[in-house]
């Protein structure tokens, strides 16, 4: 290549698709020559531009065209570049009154839920085509295609009058429960009228799809996970049990969650029973089997929670709702276990130390703190000048008043100098290898983003040598955490919190204009 001074392309053919791309792609038209004028090897010089003084490849080249014998046979005989045959119609499958509606963006939404036209569906008027026709009831929905047709426009099936389709259901994931049982039914039952119909088996109306799955015999039994759960028993702790066990309910599809459940709750709960036994130490406390299982379904729901799922798509016991003080967040306790009458103590002293500008950043953040003002602040000043001490101080007295502040820096060694100071990345669990699109790993539901609800103030020291890309993600999150009970809180910086930065920008090193990283 730097001795022709020429570009090089190869295509390396590794896949099926790519050599059927390039197939089609060879004979999508006439096929191209490009010949080139041997000017260097005759002794002449190359073309070269006079404004770049480069040399001017594209004067080397002269593009032909030419169509050889196996192009043109190809196109007189007139063959096909591919061929589908038989057409497929795609069938949806969906619990009822949670089909997808097409509108456009300036419509109005009463309009568009009294429109009739919106709850007819192919699901709806296979029910409806049922009810009409003696005939229709011979086919199942996924082979109804062969003999009726569907009419896009008055949402309705027709028949056939000539040919055929292959009807295919859409894919549903087992995780979704319900709505994968329904395909699976959908699969088989045959004239079905309406969804009661589906559940109905033997003059029985189940009252869910799985239930009527397994009325069937659709279902495997579930012994290979009892004795998976039994295995695992015999070395794992709770905490392990638990996770396995919303493992199973996630991924393995298991035929009777309730009945698992209570054959096996009381090997995962040893150490909520212990936790509660030591609760009312040195009194003798037997915790009832309804406390320990509605602490058990609060920590099988995070869990759950944090993957995405809800336990309430499973067959399992509810809470009774009765022992929901046990289930604390200790990250909240940790936050709140401070002797309030040493701290207000010792803020009133502190206060008297704070010169004039100080008091005034004081009066502006706590103001907005106990008012439950979102705003942001940066302080900037000389190191030395007491900007520690000033964190100090709004902690000390914050905390006395029962509010939680959350004190994190940006360094290991500047964090030891706030009271109960993490990293920011320990504290937030921002990712280590950050881009504009990253966020921090805290999920809804979790202990963690519970702490952040209940979070009134946030103090940032040495704001300066973190990466804006760490502001951002902290901003996302926060956001996304906080709109869950405010919705206008995902358009407010930090979903509305009241975060203070700090730092010294003649501490930073200097830019070096146009100078590389290192």
């Amino acid at each position: 290549m730097k001795r022709y001074q020429a570009h090089i392309n190869v295509e390396f053919v590794n896949k099926s698709r790519l050599l059927k791309y390039l197939c089609k792609y060879v004979n999508k038209g006439p096929d191209h020559a490009n010949i080139i004028f041997e000017r260097i090897k005759r002794g002449e010089d190359a073309p070269i531009n006079e404004i770049t003084k480069d040399i001017d490849e594209i004067k080397e080249y002269l593009e032909c065209r030419y169509i050889s014998e196996q192009d043109a046979m190809w196109r007189l005989l007139g063959y096909d570049i591919h061929h589908h045959w038989p057409s497929v119609q795609r069938l949806p499958v969906y619990l009822p009154l949670m089909n997808i509606v097409n509108f456009s963006g300036d419509a109005k939404l009463q309009s568009i839920i009294r429109d009739p036209k919106n709850q007819k569906t192919m699901l709806t008027e296979w029910f409806e085509a049922n009810k009409q026709y003696p005939e229709a009831r011979e086919l199942t929905y996924c082979e109804f295609p062969q003999k009726w047709i569907w009419d896009n426009k008055n949402k309705k099936w027709t028949k056939r009058k000539q040919g055929f389709q292959i009807g295919r259901l859409y894919y549903v994931n087992p995780k979704e429960g319900e709505r994968f049982y329904l395909r699976m039914l959908l699969m088989i039952i045959k004239g079905a009228t309406s969804y009661e119909d589906i559940r109905t088996y033997n003059g029985t109306v189940y009252k869910t799809f799985k239930e009527a799955c397994q009325a069937q015999g659709l279902l495997n039994d579930d012994n290979e996970w009892y004795h998976t759960f039994d295995e695992a028993a015999n070395w794992a702790t709770a905490p392990q049990l638990r996770n396995l066990f919303a493992t199973m309910l996630l991924f393995c599809n298991l035929n009777d969650e309730h009945m698992f459940y209570e054959r096996n709750w009381r090997k995962m709960v040893d150490d909520i029973e212990h936790r509660l036994t030591m609760r009312y130490y040195p009194m003798i406390y037997h915790p009832t089997d309804t406390e320990l299982q509605d602490l058990l379904s609060q920590e099988l729901e995070d869990i759950l929670s944090k993957n995405g799922a809800n336990i309430k798509n499973y067959n399992l016991p509810h809470k009774s709702n009765t022992h929901n003080a046990y289930s604390v967040n200790r990250l909240i306790q940790e936050e709140m276990a401070y002797d309030t009458e040493s701290l207000e103590e010792e803020a009133n002293m502190s206060y008297l130390k704070l010169n004039q500008s100080q008091k005034d950043a004081f009066h502006q953040i706590v103001n907005s703190v106990l008012h439950n003002e979102p705003k942001f602040f940066f302080v900037s000043d000389h190191g030395g000048t007491g900007k520690t001490f000033l964190w100090n101080t709004i902690v000390s007295y914050l905390r006395a008043q029962k509010k939680i502040v959350l004190t994190v820096a940006s360094s290991g060694v500047a964090s030891l100098l706030l009271p109960n100071g993490r990293t920011t990345h320990s504290r937030f669990r921002i990712p280590i290898d950050i881009d504009e699109l990253s966020t921090c790993d805290i999920k809804r539901g979790s202990k963690l983003a519970e702490l952040l609800i209940e979070t009134t103030l946030v103090i940032w020291d040495e704001a300066l040598m973190t990466n804006k890309q760490c502001f951002e993600a902290l901003d996302r999150s926060l956001r996304d955490i906080m709109s869950q009970l405010n919705i206008e809180a995902g358009n407010r910086p930090f979903g509305g919190k009241v975060v203070v930065l700090s730092g010294d920008p003649k501490q930073i090193l200097p830019v070096i204009e146009n100078g590389s990283k290192s």
